[in-house]
């Protein structure tokens, strides 16, 4: 992650004044320190998040006739690779705080799970502890959502997607999306198709909500917490780019797309709503900045009365399977 050093400049400009310069520094260094741990944590939750959000919008080129109406039922499944689940990180790469008891060690992102790791760090003479936070703990994430489909004017459909809210032990998530599809064969042949191109879009969000035991930033038993931190609320925002292909064949049609994600994220912590959780919250806002990856579809579908049963392959930083069934309402 690139460090937006005038966003901090500008944020420690404005603190308050009752905090003195050489606590300012101080602060400074801290909150640096943990705007790097907080970005490699948050990382792999929203890399996960923009290709399940990305997954499942189609299962064939062609687009619905004007004013039909299909209703489905999906579920995604995504497995997380340990590369995804912790994260590296050692002494020589933070300004303030250390690792207590070893030079470098291995923490939890926000797909791993739990694991005590403290950091000791030091403002205006005082010594304080940080703890590292939990992840979901758990290996895969999988949801339902169910998306419908309106056919529009020139072969163009208009989808809409819903996620009820998933728990996963004390955290929760869910995803809400609109797209538009836009067929190209209409375009390109004026006879028969020997196959269906179209063109989609759509925006996503991914609201991930992780609760997890209160950590009390504290010098000592005796004085005041610096802040209470007890979550950390992830809004994953995605904008899909994709050309897709498809070609029918007796009952089932088989599909291919590839993808352009462009996708950013929210990111804050909860707890106490004191100067230093609210300081953090705003340096934190530079995690805002814009991603882009890339993906391939894979997917067969097999078609019987009004109905449709889809399957999907989605490969990129990370590997997706969703499997749906479509209603054709009449």
């Amino acid at each position: 992650m690139k460090f937006k050093v005038t966003i901090l400049c500008c944020v420690f400009a404005f603190a308050k004044a009752e905090f003195s310069n050489s606590q300012n520094n101080e602060l400074g260094e801290v909150l640096t320190d943990m705007l790097l741990i907080s970005d490699r944590y948050v990382q792999p939750a929203a890399e996960a998040s923009v290709m399940q959000s990305s997954a499942g919008w189609y299962y064939s080129a062609n687009t619905l006739s004007k004013y039909k109406v299909t209703v489905a039922l999906h579920a995604n499944a995504l497995v997380f690779p340990s590369s995804k689940k912790s994260f590296e990180i050692n002494n020589d790469e933070l300004l303030n705080l250390t690792i207590r008891g070893d030079e470098s060690t291995t923490i939890p992102t926000t797909l791993g799970g739990e694991q005590r790791t403290f950091f000791d760090f030091t403002i205006d003479g005082e010594e304080y502890e940080f703890q590292a936070f939990e992840g979901i703990d758990t290996g895969f994430l999988a949801y339902p959502f169910l998306q419908v489909g309106v056919g529009l004017w020139q072969e163009t459909e208009l989808l809409l997607r819903y996620s009820p809210n998933i728990k996963i032990d004390k955290s929760d998530y869910a995803i809400y999306g609109i797209g538009v599809k836009h067929n190209l064969s209409q375009y390109l042949f004026k006879g028969d198709r020997p196959v269906e191109l179209a063109f989609l879009t759509s925006y996503s969000l991914f609201d991930l909500n992780l609760s997890f035991n209160p950590y009390e930033l504290r010098s000592d038993d005796n004085s005041p917490p610096l802040a209470v931190i007890d979550g950390s609320l992830v809004d994953a925002h995605a904008i899909l780019f994709q050309l897709i292909g498809s070609k029918d064949y007796n009952n089932w049609t088989f599909s291919s797309g590839v993808a352009y994600n462009r996708s950013w994220i929210d990111y804050e912590l909860s707890g106490d709503d004191g100067f230093f959780l609210q300081t953090l919250n705003d340096v934190l806002s530079v995690l805002s900045e814009t991603q882009h990856s890339y993906k391939v579809d894979l997917g067969a579908t097999y078609h019987f009365n009004n109905w449709d049963l889809s399957s999907q392959l989605s490969a990129g930083n990370f590997i997706n399977l969703n499997i749906g069934g479509v209603y054709h309402i009449q």
